[in-house]
C-alpha cells in the first residue's frame, strides 16, 4: 500500500511540474534582422501598372510625396443611370525577372467595388469581360513580362449611383505570388 501511494505522489508531482515549467515549447520569439527595400515608379515595379491603349486621358500618372509616379483614375462628367465602359484602360504587368513566379493579380472586394448589382465600379479582362474583383477571380501573370489589359467600368444602373461611386477612393490591387512546383 505505502508502495502504491509513494508512486501515486511521484506521479502527481511530474504533472505538477510538468503543468508549472511546461513541455519547453515556446510561443514567442523576436529577432531582428537587416531590411532593404525601395520604391520604384509604378511602370518598374515588380508589379508594373500603366495606361493601356485606351486610356485616352482617364488613366494618368502622378508624382506622389515620395517622388515615385503612380497612376490615378479620373473622369467627371459621368451619365448616371447609365453604363460606362472605358476599354483598355489599365495594363497591368509582371516585370519579375526569369524564374521568379508567376501572379495571381485581383483587386480587393470593398463596398461599391465589384460584381454585384448594386456596385458602381468594376475592373474586368479586356479579353473576355471577366471581373478580377476578389481573390476568388483572379487572374494569373506569367513571370518576365506577363500582362492582363483591364476596362474599368462604372456602373450607375440597378442601385449604384453618384453617392456609391464618390464614395469610392482608392482601389487597392493584389498580387499573390504563385507557389512553384520544386
Amino acid at each position: 500500500m505505502r508502495r502504491r501511494a509513494l508512486l501515486a505522489g511521484i506521479g502527481l508531482s511530474s504533472v505538477g511540474v510538468g503543468a508549472a515549467f511546461g513541455s519547453g515549447a515556446f510561443t514567442t520569439v523576436s529577432a531582428n534582422r537587416t531590411v532593404d527595400l525601395s520604391v520604384e515608379n509604378d511602370a518598374d515595379a515588380r508589379i508594373g501598372f500603366g495606361p493601356g491603349t485606351g486610356a485616352s486621358g482617364v488613366i494618368e500618372t502622378s508624382t506622389d510625396d515620395d517622388s515615385a509616379d503612380v497612376i490615378t483614375f479620373s473622369q467627371s462628367d459621368l451619365n448616371e443611370q447609365a453604363k460606362t465602359l472605358f476599354e483598355d484602360a489599365l495594363t497591368v504587368t509582371n516585370n519579375g525577372e526569369s524564374g521568379d513566379p508567376a501572379v495571381e493579380i485581383y483587386v480587393k472586394e470593398v463596398s461599391n467595388v465589384g460584381t454585384e448589382s448594386s456596385d458602381a465600379l468594376d475592373f474586368q479582362t479586356a479579353t473576355d469581360n471577366t471581373s478580377i474583383v476578389g481573390s476568388t477571380n483572379a487572374d494569373e501573370l506569367a513571370t518576365d513580362g506577363g500582362s492582363v489589359s483591364l476596362d474599368i467600368v462604372v456602373d450607375l444602373r440597378n442601385g449604384a449611383n453618384k453617392t456609391a461611386l464618390e464614395s469610392i477612393t482608392e482601389v487597392t490591387f493584389i498580387a499573390d505570388a504563385k507557389p512553384t512546383n520544386n
